[in-house]
């Protein structure tokens, strides 16, 4: 069982004033209330099991904790477990945009003898932006095009949409996710070179080229026990498709179906 820690810093959301009318000054009939002073941050422990690697038949633990902070009276934004940490730079309520960066796991031998012979994989930050549209209260459509910091690393874009409800103390949400991937990040991930080949003598050389790597559905529930506690179960499911799901890797080391199931635990907190 493979443990990482990834620690993932998210950015600063702005606050806004609110104009009041006040009948009892005639000569201002126009007041600005103060907005609260400080900011709420939200730390959260996340531990989720998943696929060693993309395409892996192999499940791993993978623990890391990850700060989120806020203006204080600004309410907290909806986030699917699955999203990049993003900062949203857009004034309007159905509209979110800014940068974003999502995290990548990497592909290793040490747990995985299958893949003796074939080139490592490192982690790696993906780094780009992001747009969010909310056309209705309950739905909500985003997409991340990013790229990745290494050199081997290439462009790869994540589609989803989420029909999201909220009842009482519960935030319920869930939906289809899409991952694109262009020929650079396809090749690193999914390529066979012919040394590699050779070297692991269970798989040929393959080149792909990029395209839809994943299709696939992810649903979260959410409890807010009050101001400081909140907990979330989730689970999801991707089936690598396209030249990803072709991939001797994936076909003959390990599995085009993968699943998720994660939980996560956030405490918020008040700083002046």
């Amino acid at each position: 069982m493979t443990v990482s820690v990834f620690l993932a810093v998210a950015a600063i959301a702005g606050g806004s004033a609110v104009r009041a009318a006040d009948p009892g000054q005639s000569q201002d009939l126009y007041a600005t209330s103060p907005a609260p002073q400080g900011w709420i941050v939200t730390v959260t422990g996340n531990a989720v099991v998943s696929p060693e690697f993309l395409g892996s038949k192999n499940y791993g633990l993978t623990a890391y904790p990850s700060i989120s902070v806020r203006r204080a009276g600004t309410p907290e934004s909806f986030s699917a477990p699955d999203d990049g940490i993003g900062l949203d730079l857009s004034p309007l309520d159905w509209l979110r945009c800014g940068p974003v960066v999502h995290y990548q796991g990497g592909r290793y031998l040490s747990g995985n003898p299958e893949l003796h012979g074939l080139h490592k994989v490192p982690w790696t930050l993906q780094g780009g932006g992001f747009v969010e549209l909310w056309p209705t209260g309950h739905i909500r459509a985003r997409a991340e095009l990013v790229h990745g910091f290494r050199s081997a690393d290439g462009f790869a874009a994540y589609f989803s949409i989420d029909w999201v409800e909220r009842l009482g103390k519960w935030t319920l949400s869930g939906g289809p996710r899409f991952s694109l991937e262009d020929t650079k990040d396809m090749r690193t991930r999914f390529g066979v070179t012919f040394e590699d080949a050779l070297n692991n003598g269970f798989v040929s050389p393959y080149r792909p080229n990029g395209g839809l790597s994943g299709a696939g559905l992810a649903a979260a529930a959410s409890y807010q026990w009050n101001d400081q506690w909140a907990a979330t179960g989730y689970g999801g499911y991707q089936r690598l498709i396209g030249d990803a799901g072709k991939s001797p890797i994936v076909t003959h080391l390990g599995s085009r179906d993968e699943f998720s199931l994660g939980a996560r635990l956030s405490y918020s907190f008040g700083v002046n």
